[in-house]
């Protein structure tokens, strides 16, 4: 069986019986909104290492089932350990960044807070946008044909994000000003940490920060770039030098 043209999609579940049982959500997407029926094949996947195709074998209202069939090998993560440390722009901007990290193999997403952030969450807002970023990972995951998901981690500040970055990683922030170009930095020794400041960029503290823990500042061209744009650019370009895009 081909998965040409196969809807993919991502089941929060094992995968490695008979059977899926699908989520009122699950059967409403394929059911409305692809118009898919029973007996139409997708191909299901987890993000743990399981995918498979599949046949819908019932679709009823708010829920469905699917009858899983061969097993079928995930296309591998790319060798570029990246996470992208994003501080937080607008909402639809936030979005379009972990829709395209994720087509870009971006390991990890780390949102955060820095001092010129225009968005400013409360703790049940912020666990609710992480959990639409996930879903969002999840859906370009089904579109771009990537098994895993980055993990998106929960919205903190700038400060405990560089903290928890593991010693021998290696840092580069984003920095209009910087002299030395993004596609002239030494190839990283281990994980990279991409950090990308809002709206506005970082601030000067904020960037003194950065480098009192061994990032690097880094320049992508001569123009200002939005932070969405920034980002995208950013870890396509990190990919193209030392990941799998080429």
């Amino acid at each position: 069986m081909s998965d040409r043209r196969i809807t993919r999609l991502y089941l929060d579940c094992d995968l490695g019986g008979d059977r899926a049982v699908l989520t009122e959500r699950e059967t409403k997407y394929l059911g409305s909104v692809l118009r898919l029926k029973r007996g139409d094949h997708v191909l299901a996947f987890n993000g743990r290492g399981q995918e498979r195709f599949a046949t819908i074998a019932s679709l009823g209202r708010g829920h469905g089932e699917l009858a899983l069939l061969d097993f079928i090998e995930p296309l591998p993560e790319s060798k570029l350990a990246l996470t992208l440390v994003q501080a937080l722009p607008k909402t639809e901007a936030m979005d379009l960044v972990v829709q395209k990290a994720t087509e870009l193999g971006v390991r990890a997403l780390w949102p955060v807070t820095s001092d010129f952030s225009v968005v400013r969450l409360d703790a049940e807002r912020a666990e609710r946008r992480v959990v639409h970023w996930q879903r969002v990972a999840q859906s370009a995951c089904e579109q771009c044909g990537r098994h895993r998901p980055p993990e998106i981690r929960a919205v903190q500040p700038l400060a405990a994000s560089l903290e928890q970055m593991p010693p021998e990683s290696t840092r580069i922030v984003l920095d209009p000003r910087a002299m030395l170009p993004l596609a002239s930095t030494e190839p990283p020794t281990g994980d990279l940490f991409l950090m990308i400041g809002p709206e506005g960029g970082f601030s000067e503290a904020d960037l003194e920060r950065i480098e009192r823990h061994g990032a690097t500042r880094v320049r992508l061209g001569p123009r200002t770039l939005r932070a969405e744009t920034a980002a995208i650019v950013a870890a396509g370009l990190v990919q193209a030098l030392w990941g799998d895009l080429r």
